[in-house]
């Protein structure tokens, strides 16, 4: 079996940039480059295969081993491409005044590296950032936030995972804070990727070398999955194209339903 078979069936997100080079995200954090002009690794290819020969002998459920999450390969995924420029839904809600002296803490980060100067520069007041690949220190799910933001979250994620990210937004969130979501819509899903087949409420899709999941909302699909879950207040504040940006306010303590 190839290197980048043995990868993939292990769990590892393999992405592929455009002069041939390789970056690799293994268990554990660990991340590895391949560099096509010198035809090298950034560490000893003996480490490399030593940590995918233990992965893959590991007969292990994801509660143990993490990385082999559809949710963390492809909350990866997804961070490797938007990494250009501030994100829309960050964009926005800077430029509508809606972070001012606000605190908040940004869900899902990925490698948006240029949402904190911009969420700061629009005037809040202080931003946590928490991502289970690149930002992964959980002490900052302990506090309570004016804003909670998740953007492109919900919408990598099976049933079971979003109802963990909904119950975590209600928990971090202040009472009379507001949560900013945005998701997919539902071109985008069914006509951007290879779909392997339906998949609970979403597809099986290929992306790159990996398989994921992926969900494609319309905005009523948004506000109804937004009210089952967190009950309160919820409200459709734009879109971006096809791709929806909604709201919900926490109106009152434990107004999360315990699923």
């Amino acid at each position: 079996m190839k290197l980048s078979q043995k990868m993939i069936k292990a769990g590892w997100v393999v992405n592929r940039h455009r002069d041939g080079s390789f970056t690799v995200f293994g268990s554990r954090m660990q991340e590895y480059h391949y560099d096509s002009n010198t035809e090298r690794w950034s560490v000893d290819l003996s480490v490399i295969e030593s940590s995918l020969e233990q992965d893959l002998a590991e007969d292990s459920p994801v509660e143990r081993s993490p990385w082999k999450s559809p949710y963390v390969i492809s909350s990866r995924l997804t961070a490797l491409n938007h990494t250009r420029q501030i994100s829309q839904p960050v964009r926005y809600l800077c430029q509508e005044g809606l972070v001012s002296d606000k605190t908040v803490l940004h869900l899902g980060t990925g490698m948006d590296r240029f949402a904190r100067e911009a969420l700061i520069k629009a005037g809040c007041r202080d931003v946590a950032d928490y991502d289970p690949n690149f930002f992964p220190d959980t002490s900052v799910l302990d506090n309570q936030y004016d804003i909670v933001m998740a953007h492109y979250v919900l919408n990598i994620l099976p049933p079971a995972e979003r109802r963990q990210v909904y119950r975590l937004i209600g928990n971090t969130l202040l009472e009379g804070g507001r949560a900013y979501l945005t998701v997919q819509g539902i071109w985008p899903v069914e006509h951007k990727y290879e779909i392997i087949r339906p998949q609970e409420d979403g597809y099986l899709i290929k992306t790159g070398y990996n398989t994921t999941f992926r969900k494609g909302y319309s905005s009523e699909d948004l506000l109804k999955e937004i009210h089952s879950e967190l009950g309160g207040t919820a409200g459709l504040m734009t879109t971006f194209y096809s791709n929806t940006m909604a709201f919900w306010k926490k109106s009152m303590p434990n107004s999360i339903h315990d699923k």
